[in-house]
């Protein structure tokens, strides 16, 4: 009977090369470019070696080598690991993940046949194997309606996580406490850098009891100095964890901006998670960084020194444009919507020349204490021009920008809030531009709300928003 490799790559021109020099070999080739389907594709097909890729988006090689040999059927199929990182330390991590065999993939030639074959030769797989592979039940099998509506609600619930400000125990219990919904970790960690004396891993021991070597290899790994573990959430012991090494799955996060780490998050398992809770993994992700992000730029920026910078206070151009930048990168990627809004008030250079400079000063001072007393976690402001306030609305579609932009221009024009003398009247125009793909960057995305905001000029309309 001929023998059967599986391939796991996400190149398809990579591949195409393995399938080149298997040609005449006699073995059968198998497929599979969807990391997180292989346990599927295993129990389905038993094949007698897996051919893995390291580099791979979302679930890398060395963590899908430790899940296949960390499962009772799969774990005595071998495994050739070929990748274009061909350092010595890339070699030990493969066969400390398990594989039996390394192959430089930029020489792949006949050596990557003449390695698989000799492979197969040295680790047959059994029959009993094959057996037990094809009469189980797929454990991975899920529903993939259930896959959408899962990362929709992962999306809802951390979307409910507010105040980001908050103490970094509080949201640290708020952010695991959601992401154990839909990734069972039997151990995670968390850490805000605040710019405090001493940084924090908050940790969430699950049903494990933590020895200090384990500690201390998750402190080695972060780029935070040295920090404090606070175990803030711990269930029920069932077993100990000598080694970072005894985890089967390992996600580790660092959340850096302009080369600054602002925080880490890290995720293990014991036991193979499904297919769904490791796709959540990449969006988690992503999440939690949102989340970060949000909480240094209004905690830690330009505050070095400060426990608690205070998060209202206006941006330097320099603050909004890395901001700006963040945001509509960020948005893009995930698909989430997001307005920026120009608030332009006509009518100052009216009030300077009745009133005086001092006067319109004073109005600007106290409109933007409003503005900045109004916003939610997701919203920035600055004053980039002399009479022009810029908001910056993350994750706001246009019904929620609309809404929350007519609150602020009603609350400012009226008269009981006093920003000018009885029977004076400020005349307001605001331009705001929901973020989409046609904007290559954050300067095109402003330059074309200019647009907007000269539209609204022209109009009866106080908003115009497209």
């Amino acid at each position: 009977m001929a023998k059967k490799v599986l391939i796991i790559d996400d190149s398809r021109e990579d591949v195409n090369a393995v399938l080149n020099i298997f040609r005449e070999s006699g073995i059968n080739i198998l497929y599979n470019n969807d990391a997180f389907k292989t346990l599927d594709f295993i129990y389905k097909e038993a094949p007698d070696l897996i051919i893995l890729d390291i580099l791979m988006p979302e679930l890398g090689g060395y963590e899908l080598c430790r899940m296949i040999k960390s499962d009772d059927c799969a774990k005595d199929i071998p495994i050739v690991m070929y990748s274009k990182l061909d350092k010595n330390i890339d070699r030990f991590w493969a066969y400390r993940s398990g594989a039996n065999a390394f192959v430089n993939k930029a020489e792949m030639t006949q050596e990557l046949l003449n390695v698989c074959t000799e492979t197969i030769k040295n680790n047959p797989v059994s029959l009993e194997t094959k057996g037990k592979l094809l009469n189980s039940k797929q454990k991975n099998n899920v529903d993939e309606e259930s896959k959408i509506l899962s990362k929709v609600d992962l999306i809802k619930d951390f979307n409910l996580i507010k105040e980001v400000d908050t103490d970094g125990d509080i949201l640290a219990v708020k952010i695991l406490g959601t992401i154990y919904r839909y990734f069972k970790y039997d151990c995670a960690l968390i850490c805000f850098a605040d710019n405090v004396d001493k940084n924090q891993l908050f940790c969430d021991m699950g049903h494990f009891l933590l020895k200090d070597a384990v500690f201390d290899e998750i402190k080695n790994k972060t780029a935070i100095a040295n920090p404090e573990i606070n175990v803030i959430l711990q269930k029920d012991k069932r077993g100990e964890i000598s080694s970072i090494d005894d985890f089967c799955v390992k996600y580790e996060y660092e959340i850096n901006i302009d080369s600054k780490t602002i925080g880490c998050l890290y995720l293990y398992a014991k036991e193979n998670l499904n297919s769904q809770e490791l796709k959540q993994a990449g969006v988690i992700k992503d999440l939690v960084e949102h989340i970060m992000r949000l909480r240094y730029f209004k905690i830690c920026r330009n505050d070095q020194n400060s426990k608690n910078a205070n998060p209202k206070k206006l941006y330097t151009q320099l603050d909004f444009d890395r901001i700006l930048s963040y945001e509509c990168g960020w948005h893009k990627r995930n698909n989430a919507p997001l307005c920026l809004a120009f608030i332009e008030i006509k009518t100052l250079e009216n009030i300077e020349n009745k009133y005086g400079n001092y006067y319109a000063d004073l109005l600007l001072a106290k409109i933007s204490n409003f503005l900045s007393g109004c916003l939610s976690d997701g919203d920035f402001i600055y004053r980039n021009e002399e009479n022009i306030f810029t908001i910056l609305m993350t994750n706001s579609n246009k019904d929620t920008a609309s809404e929350k932009l007519g609150f602020l221009i009603s609350q400012i024009k009226d008269p009981k809030r006093a920003f000018l003398e009885e029977g004076e009247q400020i005349i307001l125009k605001t331009g705001a531009l929901m973020l989409d793909e046609t904007y290559k960057n954050h300067y095109e995305y402003i330059d074309a709300l200019y647009d907007v905001l000269d539209m609204a000029r022209h109009s009866k309309n106080d908003i115009i928003i497209k």
